[in-house]
């Protein structure tokens, strides 16, 4: 046992205390702009970087966004949501959350929905068919 932990506390001071940042895009339209994109961080730095100009003072988050227009359907808003967490979440978790993101994002403009465009509703992570869309 103390092998198993002197083992550990090695790799631990090797590796240093890593954190980790993981981004995903769904929606894309048209130009090939991505609707949403989403960037969950354990790494306060980045989420400091990622908001830099955009919140005052000390931030778990943000979003950004810039306008683009559309063929037909106006300006349309691109939305960047950067979090901070404790740990992340799997990629499953992240699939989904972006997915549904997307979804509500469009649905508050005047494009048709293209969160099925990139992946046809089926969450590329879940291996179990259980989880394609029906």
């Amino acid at each position: 046992m103390w092998r198993a932990l002197a083992i550990m506390a090695a790799a631990r001071a090797l590796t240093g205390c890593a954190t980790s940042t993981r981004t995903m895009q769904m929606g894309v339209l048209p130009q090939g702009h991505q609707l949403v994109t989403l960037v969950v961080s354990e790494d306060r730095e980045v989420v400091h970087r990622e908001c830099a100009g955009v919140t005052t003072g000390w931030a778990l988050g943000c979003h950004r966004w810039r306008r683009v227009a559309l063929p037909g359907a106006g300006d349309v808003k691109l939305i960047t949501i950067v979090r901070y967490t404790d740990a992340l979440p799997s990629t499953l978790a992240l699939e989904i959350d972006v997915h549904e993101l997307c979804h509500a994002i469009a649905a508050l403009q005047p494009i048709a929905d293209p969160c099925h465009a990139d992946n046809g509703g089926i969450i590329r992570s879940a291996a179990d068919p259980a989880f394609r869309r029906r």
